[in-house]
C-alpha cells in the first residue's frame, strides 16, 4: 500500500463523522483509495501554540497633537517652530499565539480551513529622538536614547488552504493563509500572508507512525499601529502612528508529525534563522 501523501497540517473544529460519510468527503475519495493511497479522516479540530521571535524594521513614526507642560512650548509646537524628529533602529518582535483551527479535506489534494486565536507579544526597537527648532535640528550629535516598545495583545482570525500530493512515501505540500490580528492594548491591526512549502518523508510503511519534513516559511506582514507619545518620550502628550515590516520574509523550517491513532495526531515544527519559532499542536479528526 502506498503511504498517505496528505499531511494533516490543517486541522479543524469537529463535525460528526456520519456527516462526512454522507457526502463522501473528500470528493474523489474512492478513486484515490483505489490507487492505493491511505487518506486521513476528512474533518477534525486542531488546538495549537506558537512562539515566534523575528526582526522588524520601522518605516515611519509620525507624531501628532504634541503637547507639553508649558504653554509657551505648546504655542511653538502649534506653530511648527518647535518639533521632534524620531529615528528608529532595527528591532525585534516576539509573539505567542494560541489558535483553534477548523478544516475539511474537500479533495484528496485540497484542504481548506478557518481559524480563531489569541495573540500576545510585543515589538521593541531603540529610538533616537531629536529636538528641532525652526526646522533645524539642535544638538544633532546628542540624541535622546530610548526604547520604543509596543504591546501586541489581541485576537486573530483568518483562513487558508493546503495543497498536498506525493508519490509513495515522499510527499509535498503548500500551506497558504491570510490572518488579521486586531489589537486591544494599542490601536491598529496586523495583516499577515503566510506561505509555507514543505517536502517530507512518511515512515508509516516501516511500522513507525511518523512523518518528517523540511521547508520554508514566507511572511508578508503589514503593521500599522498607533498610541500615546508618552510611550516614546516621557512628558510629551499626543499620539503616534507607526508603520513597520518584518526584516526577513523567508526562513527555513523543520517538523514532524506523530500519529497516535487514526483519530489523534501530535505535530511539532521549528523555524530557524532571523525568524525563530516553535509550533506544537494536537489534532482530532473525524
Amino acid at each position: 500500500m502506498k503511504s498517505s501523501s496528505l499531511l494533516l497540517l490543517a486541522s479543524c473544529c469537529s463535525a460528526p463523522a456520519a456527516y462526512a460519510d454522507s457526502i463522501s468527503l473528500p470528493i474523489w475519495k474512492e478513486k484515490a483509495e483505489a490507487l492505493g493511497y491511505e487518506l486521513p479522516k476528512p474533518i477534525g479540530f486542531n488546538l495549537s501554540y506558537m512562539s515566534m521571535e523575528q526582526g522588524i524594521n520601522v518605516d515611519s513614526i509620525a507624531l501628532n497633537d504634541l503637547q507639553t507642560g508649558s504653554k509657551l512650548l505648546n504655542k511653538l509646537l502649534a506653530s511648527n517652530f518647535l518639533g521632534f524628529d524620531i529615528e528608529a533602529e532595527p528591532g525585534r518582535q516576539k509573539t505567542e499565539v494560541v489558535t483553534l483551527r477548523a478544516d475539511v479535506w474537500l479533495f484528496p489534494f485540497l484542504n481548506v480551513y478557518g481559524l480563531v486565536g489569541k495573540i500576545k507579544g510585543y515589538s521593541e526597537t531603540d529610538i533616537n529622538a531629536y529636538v528641532t527648532i525652526g526646522g533645524k535640528r539642535v544638538n544633532a550629535n546628542k540624541p535622546i536614547p530610548g526604547s520604543f516598545k509596543l504591546d501586541l495583545d489581541g485576537y486573530t482570525t483568518g483562513g487558508g488552504i493546503v495543497l498536498a500530493g506525493g508519490y509513495e512515501n515522499v510527499f509535498a505540500l503548500v500551506d497558504a493563509s491570510y490572518t488579521q490580528s486586531t489589537l486591544t492594548v494599542i490601536d491598529g491591526s496586523i495583516d499577515a500572508i503566510v506561505i509555507s512549502p514543505r517536502v517530507g518523508y512518511d515512515f508509516n510503511h516501516t511500522g513507525v507512525p511518523l512523518r518528517v519534513w523540511a521547508g520554508a516559511m514566507y511572511q508578508d506582514v503589514e503593521q500599522e499601529l498607533s498610541g500615546s507619545i508618552s510611550d516614546i518620550i516621557p512628558g510629551i502628550g499626543g499620539t503616534f502612528e507607526v508603520t513597520q515590516h518584518l526584516s526577513t520574509t523567508w526562513n527555513p523550517i523543520m517538523g514532524a508529525q506523530y500519529k497516535i491513532n487514526d483519530d489523534w495526531y501530535l505535530l511539532g515544527e521549528a523555524g530557524f534563522g532571523d525568524r525563530e519559532s516553535v509550533f506544537v499542536s494536537i489534532d482530532r479528526r473525524f
